[in-house]
């Protein structure tokens, strides 16, 4: 990746609908902060980490020790983390400013399980010339999944060879990952498995419906997204057998629970339960969107996707049936964590009423109500998303040598998770923006979105 100068602010001499940043120093420190690696290890006070040009080139526990540095900043009573991960987007459908709405959040990577790969890698390429602020992106592009009628930017897979087929067919196009969906058939869905580690690619997303969650980890499914996943084959049985939705998820029992999440701490699977947009699905007729600040960096693209949803009837016993599966998920991801399984922490960005990097901060908090300290889960939001990558040699913690993602907060994320909004400075692939240019930039968000 290029090595880009560290900036200062915004340049608003930049061409319509471009945003650039005036060039900086080649080095700088932060100096006095309290530093909170990512790795889950306790918290330096007063560090100083010194950046050279997109990479961090040391981390002095002694505060009071010289450094050489272009510029300095003091980081006194502040705590610095890595930027964070959201670890399930879909930017194709949401408009390029909310890229930046995401860094604006200290969002600094994300992947991108589904859409079109020629417009991803358009925003990617924007970001890594400078040209767009935007985050990291780890791409999927087409989902792999069964015969469905009235979908995007999917690859059919009925049988084993077009399984086969399809995992050579997006290796070429140099994807990072496999992501499948529920309709793909066993068969299919269990070819890919086999032909994606023989060719070196992880295979993420949802659990297909007809396929039991035991026998999905068991063969390899590396990552599983949502946490309707884990037990998707069963309710949809029992509810085919005339049982509700409810009670289906219901029979879902701590005890299974406990069996799933064993396996899955044996095979290493990693589980992404996209808590925030279950929250807000469960209530979205008691919230308003006029109410939320964040409605405004809502760009035209993400709001259109958004009304392609269709809505759900307002039916006293529909909310009860999704708030009361709701309580069941906390719990149910709750076991998992105390069984030691890994978490991610993803938004399922497109999905109604999920705000670019305002529901990353939603989720973490989502997941401490669930059990995890607020360490646990600023650690599944850094480090677990660049582990679960294979990145871990260059980004996710704060260490000499990785990546520049970093975020500075003014008040400590581990007395209360909800501190992670208190952002002072994000620096994105050592792309520096204080809080004054964080502002400007939703401003110029806000302004642009509706037409984006």
């Amino acid at each position: 990746m290029m090595v880009l100068a560290l900036a200062a602010a915004l340049s608003f001499a930049a061409p319509p609908g471009a945003l650039a940043q005036e060039p900086g120093p080649a080095s700088l420190a932060i100096m006095n902060v309290t530093v909170i690696d990512g790795t889950g290890a306790p918290p330096i006070p007063g560090a100083t980490v010194v950046i050279t040009g997109n990479r961090i080139a040391e981390v002095v526990r002694d505060g009071s020790k010289r450094v050489a540095a272009g510029e300095v900043i003091d980081g006194g009573g502040r705590f610095l983390i890595p930027g964070l991960w959201d670890m399930h987007t879909h930017l194709a459908y949401a408009g390029d400013l909310t890229c930046s709405t995401l860094v604006a959040y200290g969002v600094t990577s994300v992947r991108d399980p589904g859409g079109s790969l020629t417009t991803i890698d358009w925003l990617r390429s924007r970001i890594r010339s400078g040209d767009l602020i935007g985050p990291r992106i780890f791409r999927a592009g087409p989902v792999l999944d069964g015969s469905k009628p009235g979908v995007q930017d999917r690859l059919v897979i009925d049988t084993a060879d077009q399984g086969r087929l399809a995992v050579g067919f997006v290796k070429a196009l140099d994807v990072d990952f496999i992501k499948v969906h529920n309709g793909a058939p066993p068969e299919a869905y269990f070819a890919v498995l086999a032909e994606a580690k023989r060719q070196g690619l992880a295979v993420v997303g949802h659990i297909p419906i007809d396929v039991d969650p035991a026998a999905a980890i068991d063969a390899g499914h590396q990552s599983v997204e949502h946490i309707v996943s884990l037990f998707e084959d069963p309710v949809r049985r029992k509810v085919a057998a005339g049982m509700s939705q409810h009670a289906a998820i219901a029979e879902f029992t701590d005890g299974e629970a406990v069996r799933l999440a064993r396996k899955m701490v044996a095979k290493g699977t990693w589980f992404d339960p996209t808590l925030v947009t279950y929250w807000y699905r469960a209530h979205q007729w008691e919230t308003r969107p006029e109410d939320d600040s964040r409605e405004k960096y809502v760009t035209g693209s993400l709001r259109d996707y958004w009304k392609t949803v269709p809505p759900l009837p307002d039916k006293p016993e529909i909310r009860k049936a999704l708030s009361d599966g709701f309580v069941r998920f906390l719990a149910i991801t709750g076991i998992l964590h105390r069984e030691k399984v890994r978490m991610l922490v993803g938004t399922d960005l497109a999905a109604p009423r999920v705000y670019p990097g305002g529901s990353v901060h939603e989720e973490l908090a989502w997941l401490v109500k669930a059990g995890l300290t607020p360490m646990e889960a600023l650690v599944a939001a850094t480090r677990h998303g660049a582990e679960s990558l294979g990145r871990l040699h260059e980004l996710g913690a704060i260490e000499k040598g990785k990546l520049a993602d970093l975020v500075l907060l003014d008040a400590d994320p581990l007395a209360d998770i909800g501190n992670v909004q208190r952002i002072a400075m994000v620096m994105a692939d050592g792309r520096l923006l204080r809080r004054d240019a964080l502002d400007a930039l939703l401003a110029r968000i806000a302004k642009e979105a509706p037409a984006r």
